[in-house]
């Protein structure tokens, strides 16, 4: 699945939700501005005006919701359930009810299943018994069931949809770490089969060359003939020359380092609906394969991490050689953030791989900053560009 057409569908998504929303907000007040209309001496009524405050406060705080997408979220659900439990402690028509449907059609996108199932329960509660108080028992228990229905259909629908969107990015995110864990792959392959070709040159053809230079020079001393002496002489020379190129030959197929950059880069264009900002020098690379498994085992993780906790927009990988020799990476996103990091068993393993080279890891978090992750691996890992 391309992480592309998942990040497109997934916008138009929530374009589609925030007209359906925008829809039904103007359906609710629509009748309320009818009669105001009709009747303008309404508008010296006290609760016109409190009504007409929670139903643009509604509107307001759904349209920062819908534009921060699901971020500082909480704090502007409750507003809006507040303020819809308002218009309809305020108005008379009972339709301002239909609000509390849109606020249960975001609550998937920023808690649990359980949780966003318990805020739905409370404004069904809220309701009952707002109408309780204004109509009679009866026709608040109808009314109230009425609007539950329809709470319950836009949560049910909502879940399925963030159930659904999730399973793409998920499928989305494998897909790009297997591309990339196949050049890795065809890289180390390539490598494994130079250092075949490297090993068959030092141990056969090298192996001939030298025996064949020593019986060169024995031939050279033992020749009575000076011309055949000479031509001894000069094929001795050539076999030293071919057996230094091949010597040459074998030290850069093992000296010739794996490519590291086109796995991350693969990697960074993988990731749906996030935008991956990677930094990375053109001829960067690791002479250790070890090294550079570790250190694409380190960004791979950084970024299923964003994708799944950090609910950020950005993210910036820069990789680097540091003034030691070394080489340095640093990560940061510009997602929530946590007040208390716990690693899990990624940040653990990571650090885990790169303390085994001799390097390190660490991490910064805080609420509303993102994770910030600076790691280092020394020189004699085979840092190099």
């Amino acid at each position: 699945m391309n992480p592309a057409s998942v990040s497109a569908r997934s916008a138009t998504t929530q374009r589609l939700l925030f007209t359906a929303g925008i829809l039904t907000w103007g359906v609710v007040g629509v009748p309320h501005i009818l009669d105001l209309a009709a009747e303008p001496v309404r508008w010296t009524a006290p609760g016109t005006f409190v009504w007409l405050a929670a139903f643009l406060g509604f509107g307001v705080t759904f349209w920062l919701h819908a534009r921060d997408e699901g971020r500082a979220s909480v704090p502007l659900l409750a507003m809006q359930s507040v303020a819809a439990l308002v218009a309809v402690a305020a108005g008379d028509s009972g339709l301002d009810a239909a609000l509390f449907a849109i606020t249960s059609g975001q609550v998937p996108e920023v808690m649990p299943q359980r949780k966003a199932l318990a805020w739905v329960a409370a404004q069904v509660a809220g309701t009952l018994l707002v109408f309780a108080a204004i109509h009679p028992l009866s026709r608040a228990l109808v009314q109230s069931l009425i609007y539950a229905g329809f709470q319950g259909f836009t949560l049910g629908t909502a879940m399925v949809m963030v159930r659904e969107a999730e399973a793409r990015r998920e499928l989305a995110r494998l897909h790009a770490e297997l591309q990339a864990t196949q050049v890795m792959l065809a890289n180390r392959e390539r490598e494994g089969e130079r250092l075949r070709i490297a090993r068959e040159l030092h141990d056969s053809v090298g192996h001939h060359l030298t025996a064949l230079s020593l019986n060169l020079e024995a031939a050279a001393y033992t020749a009575r003939d000076t011309a055949a002496a000479e031509h001894l002489r000069r094929a001795r020379e050539t076999a030293r020359t071919l057996l230094a190129e091949v010597r040459d030959t074998v030290r850069a197929l093992r000296d010739t380092p794996p490519p590291l950059l086109p796995s991350l880069r693969k990697l960074a264009e993988g990731a749906p609906g996030l935008a991956v900002h990677l930094e990375v020098p053109e001829s960067f690379s690791l002479e250790s394969s070890e090294a550079a498994h570790s250190l694409f085992r380190c960004v791979q993780e950084v970024l299923t991490n964003t994708l799944r906790h950090a609910h950020a927009r950005n993210l910036w990988i820069r990789i680097e050689p540091a003034e030691d020799g070394g080489v340095r990476v640093h990560t940061r996103d510009d997602g929530r953030g946590v007040e208390k990091l716990t690693p899990g068993s990624g940040l653990t393993g990571m650090r885990e791989r790169f303390t085994r080279l001799g390097g390190r890891v660490e991490w910064r978090a805080a609420a509303g900053k993102g994770l910030e992750v600076e790691a280092w691996l020394p020189a004699t890992a085979g840092a190099g560009t």
